[in-house]
């Protein structure tokens, strides 16, 4: 069962041009995680008091799994995250509903306790969903 947006995802080729635009927002950084599964950085944004977070990602060598993404599109909203109570069986029921399974299984996350794995919606859309899993399920995680 989805249980709420966990983050919203930005492309960006460098991290200091995405961070001016958030910082006039009156966001600051919070978290960096490296995920060497798919060869990106992430940095999660927050406002005070806000537990939804803006994350950045980042290509963190040739191999990253955005390059591709910002050469046909250059940066911009790439993906929405959504906390998950099951991820096997939210992958399954997403599946079954025609979405595009970009992961058959969960991946780690870069931090210990999460699974990560990714959906594309279709072409309609051109969202790519973000499910996530946490080991400790708390109501608002700091």
């Amino acid at each position: 069962m989805i249980r709420r947006i966990d983050h919203v995802g930005m492309v960006a080729a460098d991290l200091g041009s995405a961070a001016t635009g958030l910082r006039m927002l009156t966001m600051s950084p919070d978290a960096t995680d490296a995920v060497a599964t798919y060869d990106v950085t992430c940095q999660f944004w927050r406002r005070a008091g806000d537990p939804t977070a803006i994350e950045i990602v980042t290509p963190s060598g040739p191999a990253s799994q955005v390059t591709g993404h910002l050469a046909r599109s250059g940066p911009g909203l790439h993906h929405v995250a959504f906390e998950v109570d099951d991820i096997t069986a939210e992958l399954a029921a997403l599946s079954a509903r025609g979405a595009v399974l970009v992961d058959d299984e969960p991946r780690p996350g870069g931090r210990p306790g999460l699974r990560i794995a990714f959906v594309h919606l279709g072409p309609a859309t051109g969202l790519l969903v973000e499910l996530v899993e946490y080991a400790d399920r708390r109501e608002v995680r700091p």
